[in-house]
């Protein structure tokens, strides 16, 4: 099976979230507009933005932040994160309308495309039962609550491929916007190099042999 991955330089990733504004626009995510909305602990939306909630929305892409010792050696470190195209989907394995044992059937709610790995989520079959999220070790699943459908990112194989199926020449939005090359397209994934200089924080490969590695830090 052919697989199309992520390469994350981390040392030229400035935290801009150019990549996770592009995904938002070239998949018209939840929030389209604003105001952003937000859940109240009792679910219902609500306008503004009350303590320990966060806004009502879908991404497919986002950029972990975390910030690290003191003055003056203080030190942000920025982790760009979508889904990652694993070879063993922990998300299809929990699908009760999956069968892992035929990953690339297109008639489960969630598949993996034996052409180039992408695995996709067919919007007629789920039911938004969530098993997925709860599954995922990277927190790719995102449940539209208008659909109350789950999406999640689909390396933008709308733009890879034409009408009838053929290469276009483009990449993912994210990864044509990425303003530091910090985010790369492959097409050849090998999947020895899965996880490869993961960043503190980062949850083992091991568990659903992602498609993504990391360029080693510099020193």
């Amino acid at each position: 099976m052919a697989q199309f991955g992520w390469l994350i330089d981390l040392d030229r990733c400035i935290g801009c979230d150019t990549c996770a504004v592009a995904c938002k626009s070239e998949n018209n995510t939840r929030p389209v507009a604003s105001p952003l909305m937000f859940k109240n602990r009792g679910g219902a939306p609500v306008l503004g933005n009350p303590v320990g909630v966060i806004a009502d929305h879908a991404s497919y892409r986002w950029v972990v932040k975390k910030q690290s010792g003191a003055f003056p050696a203080a030190r942000a470190n920025f982790v760009t994160s979508s889904c990652n195209h694993c070879a063993h989907p922990a998300c299809m394995a929990a699908c009760p309308l999956s069968n892992p044992n035929d990953p690339s059937n297109e008639n489960n709610a969630i598949f993996k495309r034996a052409s180039d790995g992408v695995v996709l989520i067919n919007d007629t079959v789920c039911t938004g039962c969530k098993q997925c999220i709860v599954a995922c070790p990277y927190g790719a699943p995102q449940f539209n609550s208008r659909t109350k459908k789950i999406e999640k990112c689909t390396f933008c194989v709308h733009r890879l491929y034409d009408s009838h199926g053929l290469r276009t020449g483009l990449k993912p939005a994210c990864v044509t916007s990425c303003v530091g090359n910090a985010l790369r397209f492959v097409e050849s994934f090998g999947l020895a190099d899965t996880g490869a200089n993961a960043p503190e924080g980062f949850a083992s490969p091991a568990l659903t042999t992602p498609a993504v590695a990391f360029v080693a830090p510099r020193p």
